[in-house]
This record gives structure tokens, C-alpha cells and sequence, in this order.
């Protein structure tokens, strides 16, 4: 049956012959259902923001059949990669955007069936009022849940140094010395291999020359307290101020790292005291802070440095750090030029655009905003009598033609990240709310074109494989960091590709009317909104266990799920709460 068009329509327009699209409800589902895969893998890496840090995190050497193509095609490649971080980029990378693309697929079905002014109080009963209720129990549960994992966060600490030290005894010999090799002596600065660093030397190996971050071998040095290979580059006559990526010198390393020698050294040798980072901020203001400030600054470095990361002994910090701050104050440093204004200025950005207000249903608040700009949209060019647009330009191939370069330049605005930023404070982030808008008004255009069911995702066999590329090359440049606009070219490339093909599998398989699937849809929204504090609580729990980190990774998925399962066809699916979140089910209606 031909639809009336999309824009040509009124405020209240004809009601239409209801049609269930069971496919985009499974796939509405399958996409919050991911967001528990995602969050259940996120111990077992490095991430400064997640609570739980479990005692493994595995990293496999990556194979030569993937690093060879890779390497040829000009990307840096790493030498091992953690799997379960591959995960969760593979996941957030289309993730939100598909579920963002389903929720304005159904919002113009809604609007076509009921009017604007209903479909304005269903959205308010579907996603604020569930917003405003859960918020203050999901805070409430992460208050017994944060201080359990204070507890659990040192004794993994301790027990992972262990680890790691068995490990080292029992790694594989090192490959055989290349003085060419640029990486061989970053290596050797961060080990403190002077022997090394005496060949690359001797050979005539350039000694300023750039790793990935941008950092030099005197940074390397620097970072990891190698004070007789700091003496023998300087020595050698090293650019003593050259920068990294954020701006660090090797003197703010030394600086930040509390070695005081190692300060005094670069300080003789003629290096600037007064250069600063990106941010403005100096060598003495990465000292004379107040601690209490700061620990959890360097918590966040030693997190996201890994095991391969030097050994912080903040007692030794805390105690250098004044010292320090008096030897360069004698050497003419001073504060950076970023004055407290500007640092208010960031922190009042910082709060209200990323505080974390609305944790993991931020995404509700985001979809709220979308939905009062879908009404607003709508009335207006009803009162203007726009005419939709060509169904050729949403289905058809050309779409993306307009789709990739759109959303490449949302994407360009967020921070360099595969796949898109996220923001929790109290009002959406502009460039994150642009950037989901694409993907909803794209799906708000699709429902009513005739050629939806029969041309958008027929090739999703063709579109997972082609998806491949994009991610692989996407997750090297995430680790290199060393071009923004092609790693947001892939992003976006991979982001439609899979939402194309999971559109296509979703309608091949899950288009029939099936009662458990429906049951699994209608619960997801309530595994979703309370999932969080419980597999917190479970990855701090077994976050100790010796035991297989993917035992542990299906225990903490499987169990959160199963758990709140139960719970909602016992004490959520025919209650008030389920009427709230689904509208009314029957006992009867059960499949469980």
C-alpha cells in the first residue's frame, strides 16, 4: 500500500493500516542488548572511567596475515592488540547509531499513525518519564557498588603486578637487535638498555627521530626514569626540547614523573623550563598542584599506560614533587599562560556538557531532544507544504553520496575516536546531538518509501565483509593516533555499513512474528536501563578469580542477563513498570 509522503502530511494525517515490523523491533533490541556485551568487556582493559579492573587483561600478538595488507597499505600497525577492546570499538563504532536510526524509523510511524501531539505525550511516557524514575535508583546503586569497588580496585592492583612479573620470566627471548630499527630503540630507552643506546650512537642512528605519539627517545627515556640513558642522549646532543603529540617535553615527563636527577640534568643541559603542553600547562604546574588533585591524575596515566607502563610509587611523587617545583622555580620557570579564567571556563564546559549526570541513559536524554526537534521539524514545513523528498535520494545507491560526507564532517567535530564521543551532563554536546541526528532523520525518511523493504540492506552479506576493512584500519589508527580525518572516514564507513547490513540480516531472519523474540524485545528495555550497577558488581566480584578472562566475560554477561530476566517477568513485565516502559501485557501473554 502506498504511504502518504512525509513531509505533505498534517499535523494529524490520515491513519494508516498498521503494519508490525518485527524485524527493527528485534533489531531495536538487539542493539540494547549489545550495550550489556559492550560494558561486560570493558575490565579487562585498560579504561580510567570503569570502576571494575580485572586481574587479566590478554593481549594476542596480531597475526602477519592482517599485519602484512595493513602495513603495505601505509597504517602502523601494533604488535599485539586486546581482544576485548577490539569488542567494544567493534560494537560502539555502530551501535547508537543504529539504534538511533531505528528510534526515527518508528517515530515517523508513530507521528504518520497517532499525530504530532500524541506522538509528543507516547514519547514523554516512553523515554522521560522512565529517564526522570530511574535515574536517581541507578545514582542510589552506584553508591554501595563504587565503594565495594575501592576495595576490590587495590587488592587487583597488587595481584596483578604479581602477574605481570611471572609473565615477564616467562616471555619468548627478544627478537634479534636491529640498530636501524626505529622501534629498537625506543625500546632500549624505555628498558634502560644502555648498551643499546651506545649502538644506536655509535651507528649514527637519528636520535630525535618520531614513535607514533610523536615522542623521542629522550621523552621515552624521560617517561620511564632511565637516567643513564637520559645522560648518554643529551650527551649525544639530542634536540632536548622537542615535543610529543599533547606537547610534553622530556623536562615536563621528568617533571611529572618526580625523577628530581633527571629534572636537574635536562636543566644544566640547556633545556626550556617554560614550554608548554597543548593545554598551556608547564612543568611547574605539573608540580606545585595540590596532590589530592593530582593522584588521580596519575591513577589515570598508570591505568591507561597498562603494564607496560612504569611502576608509580606515589609515595616517592608526593614527596618529590615540592622539590622539584623549588629547582625549577631557581632555573626562571613560571605558571602557563592559561589563566584561571580560561581553566574556569573549561571546567564549567566540562560540567555541564560532560559531568556524568545521566551515566548509561544518557542516550534517552539525547533521544528526547531528537524527538522535540522531529516535532518542531515537522510542524513547520507542514505549515510550509514542503514536498517530501525523492525516494531515489534515501534508498537508492546515491544516498551515499550524501550520508558519508554529512556525517564524516559530524564525526570530524568530535574528539579523534573510532566511532562517535559520548557526553552525560546536563545538555547534550552538540556535535554528538548532530551526529546522532543524522542516523535518526535518516531513519525518520526511510519509513514510507516503497523501495525500503526491497532495496535498503538487500546486500548485507556484502556490506559485513566490506565492513571489515574500515574497523581493522580503524583500530590502528586509534592506537597511532596520527591522522584524525582518516579515522573518521572510516568510522563513518563501517558505522553505515553495518547498520545497512544488520538491516538486511534483521529482515531475512527475524521478520515473522515470533513470541520469544518478541518477549526478548520487550524486555530489553529493562535489562538496559538496570543492567549497569549489577555487571559492575559482578566484574568486581570475580575481578580477583584466576580464571579464564573469557569464562569470566560470559559469566558476567549471561549472569547480569539471566538476573534481570527473572526479574522482569516476576516483578516488572505486568506491572506498572511494564506498562510504563512496553504499555500493558497479560500473564497469559508469557513465554517464559
Amino acid at each position: 500500500m502506498k504511504q502518504p509522503p512525509l513531509i505533505e502530511s498534517r499535523l494529524r494525517p490520515p491513519v494508516l493500516e498498521k503494519k508490525r515490523y518485527h524485524d527493527l523491533d528485534a533489531l531495536r533490541a538487539f542493539a540494547m542488548l549489545l550495550g550489556i556485551v559492550l560494558h561486560g568487556v570493558i575490565s579487562f582493559f585498560p579504561n580510567v572511567f570503569w570502576p571494575a579492573k580485572d586481574l587479566h587483561r590478554p593481549e594476542v600478538e596480531v597475526p602477519a596475515v592482517l599485519a602484512a595488507p595493513l602495513e603495505q597499505a601505509g597504517f602502523e600497525t601494533p604488535q599485539s592488540v586486546n581482544l576485548y577492546e577490539m569488542v567494544l570499538h567493534a560494537i560502539h563504532g555502530f551501535r547508537l547509531p543504529l539504534f538511533f536510526w531505528v528510534s526515527g524509523f518508528f517515530t515517523t510511524m508513530l507521528w504518520k499513525n497517532i499525530g504530532l501531539f500524541q506522538l509528543a505525550q507516547h514519547r514523554a511516557i516512553r523515554i522521560l518519564f522512565p529517564l526522570a524514575i530511574f535515574l536517581p535508583i541507578i545514582w542510589a546503586l552506584h553508591i554501595p557498588v563504587g565503594m565495594y569497588g575501592d576495595q576490590k580496585r587495590e587488592q587487583v592492583r597488587k595481584l596483578r603486578r604479581e602477574s605481570d612479573k611471572i609473565i615477564q620470566q616467562k616471555a619468548k627471548p627478544p627478537v634479534k637487535y636491529d640498530p636501524q630499527s626505529p622501534v629498537d630503540i625506543r625500546k632500549a630507552a624505555a628498558n634502560g638498555d644502555l648498551e643499546a643506546i651506545h649502538r644506536h650512537i655509535n651507528s649514527g642512528t637519528d636520535l630525535n627521530q618520531r614513535a607514533p605519539d610523536q615522542s623521542t627517545p629522550l621523552i621515552t627515556a624521560a617517561t620511564f626514569g632511565r637516567m643513564e640513558v637520559v645522560r648518554s642522549l643529551i650527551a649525544a646532543g639530542v634536540d632536548l626540547d622537542k615535543r610529543d603529540q599533547d606537547g610534553s617535553t622530556a623536562l615536563l615527563r621528568a617533571s611529572f614523573f618526580a625523577h628530581l636527577e633527571m629534572v636537574e640534568s635536562l636543566l644544566e643541559a640547556g633545556a626550556d623550563p617554560n614550554i608548554s603542553k597543548e593545554d598551556g600547562t608547564t612543568a611547574l604546574d605539573t608540580v606545585q598542584a595540590p596532590w589530592d588533585e593530582s593522584k588521580g591524575i596519575y591513577e589515570w596515566v598508570s591505568e591507561m599506560m597498562g603494564p607496560d607502563g612504569p611502576d608509580l610509587d606515589y609515595d616517592r611523587i608526593r614527596e618529590t614533587r615540592p622539590k622539584i617545583a623549588a629547582i625549577l622555580r631557581e632555573n626562571g620557570a613560571v605558571k602557563g599562560e592559561r589563566g584561571e579564567a580560561e581553566a574556569d571556563l573549561e571546567g564549567l564546559v566540562m560540567l555541564v556538557f560532560f559531568a556524568g549526570i545521566f551515566h548509561h541513559l544518557w542516550f534517552l536524554y539525547y533521544l528526547a531532544w531528537l524527538v522535540a526537534g522531529f516535532i518542531i521539524i515537522m510542524w513547520l514545513l507542514g505549515k510550509l507544504k514542503w514536498r517530501a523528498l525523492p525516494e531515489w535520494l534515501i534508498t537508492s545507491p546515491l544516498a551515499w553520496l550524501w550520508l558519508l560526507p554529512v556525517t564524516f564532517l559530524a564525526q570530524m567535530m568530535m574528539d579523534d575516536s573510532f566511532g562517535p564521543a559520548t557526553a552525560t551532563g546536563f545538555l547534550p554536546w552538540p556535535p554528538i546531538l548532530i551526529y546522532y541526528a543524522i542516523f535518526f532523520f535518516f531513519g525518520a525518511l526511510c519509513f514510507g518509501c516503497d523501495s525500503f523493504e526491497t532495496k535498503v540492506g538487500r546486500l548485507w552479506p556484502l556490506s559485513f565483509v566490506l565492513a571489515v576493512a574500515p574497523l581493522l584500519a580503524g583500530l590502528c589508527l586509534v592506537k597511532s593516533q596520527n591522522d584524525g580525518a582518516l579515522l573518521a572516514a572510516f568510522s563513518v564507513v563501517y558505522a553505515w555499513l553495518m547498520i545497512f547490513g544488520f538491516i538486511g540480516f534483521f529482515r531475512a531472519f527475524f521478520s515473522g512474528e515470533n513470541a520469544r523474540i518478541r518477549y526478548l524485545s520487550d524486555s530489553s528495555y529493562w535489562l538496559y536501563i538496570m543492567h549497569l550497577p549489577l555487571i559492575i558488581f559482578v566484574q568486581l566480584f570475580i575481578s580477583s578469580w584466576d580464571m579464564s578472562s573469557i569464562l569470566k566475560c560470559l559469566l558476567t554477561c549471561v549472569g547480569t542477563t539471566l538476573i534481570l530476566l527473572v526479574s522482569y517477568e516476576w516483578g516488572v513485565r505486568y506491572t506498572c513498570i511494564g506498562t510504563l516502559l512496553n504499555g500493558k501485557r497479560t500473564r497469559n501473554q508469557s513465554m517464559v
